[in-house]
Order: structure tokens, then C-alpha cells, then sequence
């Protein structure tokens, strides 16, 4: 029986990353999405508003595989603020980006207990500090961080919790994402990201796999219940500075 990380969103750019990244540490990386998961092993078309099937699935696979984590990277974005946003995609957001990972785990809990397996969750900075017109993403994110603490004291000492928090990652999203500060350009967006950030670069996919891939390996097995921050610095600055 093969050892696997499964891993969600597999097919976007942070995704994809994960997975070429968990096979070259030797897993087979299982990919959940809702379209093609290139860079996975084994690429499972999944909707993960459906909380019964997510259960069911994370049985399956604890039949099938030896279950080293879940890697909880899908997520969805709306576009729109507090009072704007559809009650539909508040519960939309909430479904896909927290309780997908919770019905995962509920049906692959024994299976990475039995292995001392651990779940990442890619969160981001915008739980913590955020801008306009994302509320429920903000919402979400910044519920992810309560759920990895809640999470690491109730599925202790077999199971380890952890979350990375990206900064801006060169992604389609991050391009996507662009279009709510209106005439910017991206590549005027682009560049104050870069200004502001410490390190003078925007982060890329392998940055936030790299974490990953520490926080589910051994050297990080006295560490759960915390938040990898992968911002290139960027939250050290001041907000109004």
C-alpha cells in the first residue's frame, strides 16, 4: 500500500505545485478538483460543497492508501464586500474553503492516525489583515486559523494540524484577483506588491509547497497547532507606514 497525500485545489497553480512537490518527496499525490489535476497521480473530480461525499471519499481512500496528510489548498474567491455579498456564496465560500477539509478528515481520520499522518491547510494573509471587497474569503481564511488550533487539540498526539499562510503567489488567482482595484493595471498592482514586500519579489507556487512539505515531514514533529506564514515579509510592515 502506497504512501499518499491528497491534496485539493490540485489543479490550480499552487495545486499543481503541491503535487509535483509530494511526488518528488516520494508520496502519491492524490488530486481532488473540479477540473484536471495534471501533476497528481491520481486526479479525482470531486465537488467539495458536498460534505457526504467528501466523507465518503476519505474512507475510500484510507482503503486504498496509506494516508501520510490532506493538504487542504482549494478555495473559492468572491468578489464582493460586507453587505454585498449573496448569501449563496457566503455559504458557497464557507463550505469549499473550511468544511471541505473537516468532512475529508472525518472520513480519513483513523487511517492518518494509524500512521501519524498530519492535515496542512493553506490559509493566507488576508486572515489576518485583508482589503475591500473579499469579505467572505477574508471570512474564511481567517476561520481556517481557528479551525487548524480547534483541530490540533482534538485530533492529537497521532494527527498534526498546521496551516501556511501565503502572501501574494504568482498565480492565475492572484491575476484574477486584480480586478478589483478597478483602472490599476496588473502589472502596476504587481509592482507596489513587490515594493512592499521585504523580500522585493512576488512569492511563487514552490514557496508555499516548500512549507508545506516541511510542516508533513518529521522535522516538523513537535509542530501543530500553528500558522507557517509564506508572505515574503510582507505583513512585517506597517499598515500605515
Amino acid at each position: 500500500m502506497s504512501r499518499a497525500v491528497v491534496v485539493t485545489g490540485a489543479a490550480g497553480g499552487i495545486g499543481a505545485e503541491l503535487c509535483r512537490r509530494m511526488r518528488a518527496d516520494g508520496y502519491t499525490a492524490i488530486g481532488i478538483d473540479q477540473y484536471p489535476a495534471t501533476t497528481a497521480d491520481v486526479d479525482l473530480r470531486v465537488d467539495l460543497r458536498d460534505t457526504a461525499q467528501l466523507v465518503a471519499l476519505g474512507l475510500e481512500l484510507a482503503r486504498e492508501y496509506e494516508l501520510k496528510a490532506l493538504v487542504h489548498n482549494a478555495a473559492v474567491q468572491p468578489m464582493a464586500g460586507a453587505g454585498d455579498t449573496p448569501v449563496a456564496d457566503w455559504l458557497d465560500t464557507l463550505r469549499v474553503n473550511v468544511i471541505a477539509v473537516d468532512a475529508l478528515l472525518c472520513g480519513a481520520r483513523e487511517d492518518l492516525a494509524a500512521h501519524e499522518g498530519s492535515v496542512v491547510v493553506i490559509g493566507s494573509v488576508h486572515g489576518r489583515a485583508t482589503t475591500s471587497g473579499i469579505a467572505a474569503y477574508a471570512t474564511s481564511k481567517a476561520a481556517l486559523e481557528g479551525w487548524v488550533r480547534a483541530a490540533a487539540l482534538d485530533l492529537g498526539p497521532h494527527i498534526r494540524v498546521n496551516a501556511v499562510a501565503p502572501g501574494a503567489i504568482d498565480t492565475a488567482k492572484l491575476r484574477e484577483g486584480f480586478v478589483r482595484w478597478g483602472n490599476e493595471s496588473a502589472a502596476e498592482r504587481r509592482e507596489v506588491l513587490r515594493q512592499r514586500t521585504a523580500l522585493q519579489r512576488i512569492g511563487e507556487p514552490r514557496d508555499v509547497a516548500g512549507a508545506v512539505s516541511f510542516l508533513i515531514g518529521d522535522d516538523a514533529r513537535f509542530v501543530t497547532g500553528s500558522v507557517l506564514v509564506v508572505d515574503g515579509g510582507a505583513t512585517a510592515r506597517l499598515g500605515s507606514e
